[in-house]
Order: structure tokens, then sequence, then C-alpha cells
């Protein structure tokens, strides 16, 4: 399906993909709840302390339903949503997979907040509920009459994002936030990869005579492609080997792996630019691994409750009506510069 989707902001993709992760596992716990008919709203998932309603939740299947709508419309594709993907349509199938998992996640979160002595302050209150009048205010008659929400809705799903967002903070309070040159850095590298040791060392031989290795591997080479951007296990970890302790002009010995003999030169054993770029992406994985353990061990322990008699009644549909698509965005604009 869809790998070309809007970029989303930095919160949901923390959430996404440990939701992802937990595809089966939150879900093994949750539970069919009878909810009391004496609840003015109707609760779609309920939690040990935190419930989220279909007005909270339908704000999010409005972003998603029109994300998708307009990636397809691009697209020239109809009928999107009645496709088969595995045994339901993709409308059931995303209501069932991804979104689901991004609910539960969230109301485990915050679950988790009130152990962890997690609180929003009055200002970040005042930026949901700000955020909240914008992005409400922003929607079509269409739009709110599909949601049927309100404003004091989408500001309750702002603070249980934020809350969710600290949570994620509080557990990661830990890490240590210096990236290690080595952890960070990236590597150019061009590579030739000939499918027997003769071919490979006929390469050899002609790079060390003085041919530009470049122009050998594009005659020689398997692959079409010559040269890589490389940071830690992102290459095979036999060449990696080798690689790591390579400098600037230098060409490898031959190297076997399973499927191919390979030799390597070394463009640029630090990349500076790159390297930048990348310390961020890993100092996000390893927030990543330590919040998910934990995260982990508590959904192992916890339910989720769902109303499935609501839920299942909750379908996507293809429509032109909708525009708004800026449901965490917006979030991001109003919290991103408020301090804990």
């Amino acid at each position: 399906m869809i790998n070309d989707e809007k970029e989303v902001s930095a919160l949901r993709k923390q959430i996404i993909g440990l939701a992802a992760c937990l595809a089966g596992l939150c879900f093994s716990g949750c539970r069919d709840v009878v909810l009391s008919t004496s609840l003015n709203d109707h609760i779609l998932f309920s939690g040990t302390k935190t419930r989220l309603s279909l007005e909270e939740c339908s704000l999010v299947f409005l972003d998603f339903q029109t994300r998708y709508n307009l990636y397809y419309e691009n697209l020239g594709e109809t009928d999107f949503w009645k496709e088969k993907a595995g045994e339901s349509d993709f409308s059931d199938y995303l209501r069932d997979g991804r979104i689901k998992e991004e609910l539960c996640t969230l109301v485990l979160l915050n679950d988790m907040a009130s152990g962890l002595g997690v609180t929003l302050t009055d200002e970040e209150r005042s930026a949901c509920q700000a955020a909240a009048a914008d992005y409400y205010g922003s929607l079509s008659d269409e739009e709110k009459s599909y949601v049927q929400s309100d404003e004091s809705k989408a500001a309750s799903l702002y603070e249980k994002y934020r809350i969710a967002q600290k949570t994620i903070d509080e557990l990661c309070s830990g890490i240590n936030t210096e990236v290690s040159d080595n952890d960070k850095r990236v590597m150019i590298l061009q590579l030739i990869a000939a499918p027997s040791y003769e071919k490979i060392e006929q390469a050899k031989e002609r790079i060390s005579s003085g041919e530009d290795f470049e122009s050998v591997a594009k005659e020689v080479s398997r692959f079409s492609q010559i040269e890589y951007q490389v940071s830690r296990g992102t290459l095979n970890p036999i060449l990696e080997e080798t690689a790591i302790y390579m400098s600037d002009g230098e060409v490898s010995d031959i190297i076997q792996t399973e499927q191919n003999y390979y030799l390597i030169r070394c463009v640029d054993d630090f990349d500076e630019v790159l390297s930048s770029e990348n310390e961020s992406q890993v100092f996000g994985k390893l927030r990543y691994a330590t919040w998910s353990q934990s995260f982990t061990s508590y959904a192992k322990e916890h339910t989720v409750g769902i109303s499935e008699e609501i839920w299942e009644n909750l379908h996507f549909y293809q429509t032109t009506a909708f525009t708004s698509d800026d449901l965490y965005e917006t979030y991001d604009r109003y919290l991103a510069s408020v301090t804990n």
C-alpha cells in the first residue's frame, strides 16, 4: 500500500513505530468492554485510567482519511478503500491495524504517565487549547459533520498526545545524549562485486596498475550502483569489518562473502555533513530502544478495552470534500517550543 505518504510529525512517528512493534501484543490483552450507558460520550478505548472518546478518535480518522484520499487522488485511483488487503478491504485493514495500534499505544502511554508522575503544566494546557482552536476552526462544514466533534475534544486529544510525549521523555531521561563519532560516522565507499575470484583478482590487478577504481567498477561489477553512503549496521557485516578501518583513498584486499567477491575503495572515511545528520537518527534509535523496552513490559501487564460495536461501524470512504490533514502538524506548531 501507500509508501510515500506525507511525512508525519516526530511524535506520531514515535508512537506509530512502537505501535507497529506491538501489533498483537497490545491487543492480545484487549477485550470488549461493556460501557456504562450513563456516560455522555461514546468511549472507544478504555485503559486503567485513560479514556478515548469517539469524538476524539474521529479526528484521527479524518486525518488518515484525508491523507490517503489526497494521495490516491493524485495517482488517479478510485475505490481504493475497497481494495483487498489480506482478508479484509483496505478501509478495515487500516482501521484495525495501524489506527487501532496507534490509539491503543496512546492510551497505554497515558496510563503509564500517572505512575511516573507525568502531568501537564498550565502553559502546555493553554498551548493544547490554542492548537485545538486553530485546528478545529480550520475544518470545513463537511469535515465537522464527519467528525461530530468539537474544539474541547480536539484539546483533550492534544493533551493526551502531549502526555504521551512527556512519558516517552521521562522513560528516556537517563540516556547519555552524546553520540560517539564511531556510532554516527557515515562513510562514502565504492564497491566492486564479482561472482568469481578470478574476475575480482583481474580487477584488483588493473587498479594496482593505475586504472581508475570507478571505471573498472563500471565495467566489472555485477551491480550498477558503485558508490554508497554507509553507516554502522547498513553494510554486510563481512564488508563492514574491513571498511570501518579504511582511510580516504585506500583500496581493500579481496573480500569474500556468501554471494560475491568484493573490492572496496574508501572515498571518505567520515563525511562531516552526513555524519552530523546521522547523529540525530542514531540518538532516535537509542531513545526508541530505551522507552519501547519499558513500554512493552507495561503493555504485557495491562489491557485496553475496546467498544467493538462502535468501532466496527467506523469506515473510510472516498471523497474530495475533505482537505484537512494537519492534525499533528498543528500540534507541533503550538507545542514544539513549549517547555515541559
